[in-house]
């Protein structure tokens, strides 16, 4: 039994060193938002500046109609599919919402719901195991929404008083994963070591 412990130790240890030599060390990417040639559904949701903000759009003519009240959106195109794992929103009034991924040809996928926002920025970390071009917000309940409804029926007493303001977006950020092996980094650090002999020997 002994042995067959100190057996199984070994190989799981074996097996554990193989692994750190191939598996790859998980850093986020770049912002893919801030790329070149990204769209979004107002261009101050990705301008990079945190002071701007752009509202999420309703689809025309929504607005106006009785029923359910109507969701807004974000939608952000980007010029090649990435495999998005984080969505970072900055809103001060964004409550409720859904993320979804398209997996082509407007295939939508929810990869991420959100009941109740406590925080701003909204830091997700989201599961959308397939690369996509398009990411889509759908707005549920902002925080100004009653203040919204309030206002319609002060000026308007059968106004409908199921109504959704927009939300205010001041950026989405969007990231992957951006892999660096083992042995990337010991190169890089042979490198950099070369490099600072270089400069020691100039130097003396």
């Amino acid at each position: 039994m002994d042995r067959y412990l100190g057996l199984l130790s070994i190989c799981l240890c074996f097996l554990f060193l193989l692994g750190c030599g191939i598996v790859a060390k998980q850093e986020w990417s770049e912002n893919y938002a801030s790329m070149t040639g990204v769209r979004a559904t107002n261009a101050k949701m990705i301008d990079g500046n945190i002071r701007t903000f752009g509202e999420t759009a309703f689809r025309e003519g929504t607005q106006d109609t009785f029923g359910p009240a109507p969701t807004s959106q974000a939608v952000v195109l980007l010029p090649d599919r990435k495999v998005i794992r984080r969505v970072v929103i900055h809103s001060d009034n964004l409550k409720k919402f859904t993320v979804y991924a398209d997996k082509g040809s407007e295939d939508w996928e929810i990869i991420k719901e959100v009941n109740n926002v406590a925080v701003n920025p909204i830091d997700l970390s989201v599961n959308a195991p397939f690369p996509t071009d398009k990411i889509r917000i759908r707005v549920l309940g902002t925080t100004d929404d009653a203040a919204l409804r309030r206002g319609q029926r002060r000026r308007n007493f059968w106004a409908s008083g199921n109504r959704r303001a927009a939300a205010k977006i001041y950026e989405i950020e969007l990231y992957g994963y951006q892999s660096v092996t083992l042995a990337d980094a010991a190169e890089a650090e042979e490198s950099e070591d070369q490099s600072d002999a270089e400069l020691d020997q100039l130097l003396k």
